[in-house]
């Protein structure tokens, strides 16, 4: 018979560049500091969108330009991720192409993680179903348990600070409370 091994491993985070993604990096880092984890980063680069105004001449999407993803990747390794770096954690970083929330999952599921943690921007209503939420999709199918975190946009200035206090997170299966709507 196999044995479980308790307590969190690997962590996955979701990273985009985002303030919302730089508040779930730094959720991450504090989980791996605390458990000894391994922390996997992961950007997605969405597939190209398409539009045809009928009267331009077609121009290739950057993602298909070579050095447009070598300079994405360095971003990412170098200034996205520098916070885990910083912080001393194990952590690795994986860059694929796809939808992000399919991404984020499918890495999830091939290193077995523990947990997936991600930021969420706070959308709702039409403009969730217009641009699309990648927590939102990651919620409904994931098989692996979703860490949202929640922060408020904070001028860059005041981030540094914005790690010592405390920042609203949902766990999957416990309602998220609070709407923007009725807090003042």
């Amino acid at each position: 018979m196999a044995t479980r091994r308790s307590g969190i491993s690997r962590i996955v985070v979701g990273v985009d560049g985002s303030e919302h993604s730089e508040a779930a990096v730094n959720w991450a880092v504090r989980m791996a500091k605390g458990m000894g984890s391994e922390v996997v980063a992961v950007f997605a680069i969405s597939p190209p969108f398409y539009f045809d105004g009928g009267y331009m001449a077609p121009v290739a999407p950057p993602q298909f330009d070579p050095d447009w993803r070598a300079e994405m990747k360095k971003e990412f390794e170098e200034q996205w991720c520098k916070r885990l770096r910083d912080a001393g954690v194990r952590y690795r970083t994986i860059m694929e192409d796809g939808r992000p929330a399919s991404v984020i999952a499918r890495v999830g599921d091939s290193i077995d993680a523990d947990v997936i943690v991600v930021g969420r921007r706070g959308r709702g209503g039409v403009a969730e179903l217009v641009l699309g939420s990648v927590s939102h999709e990651l919620v409904l199918h994931s098989k692996r348990p979703i860490l949202l975190i929640s922060n408020a946009v904070q001028p860059r200035s005041d981030r540094q600070a914005a790690t010592s206090r405390p920042q609203r997170s949902a766990v999957v299966g416990r309602p998220v409370t609070g709407s923007k709507r009725t807090r003042k």
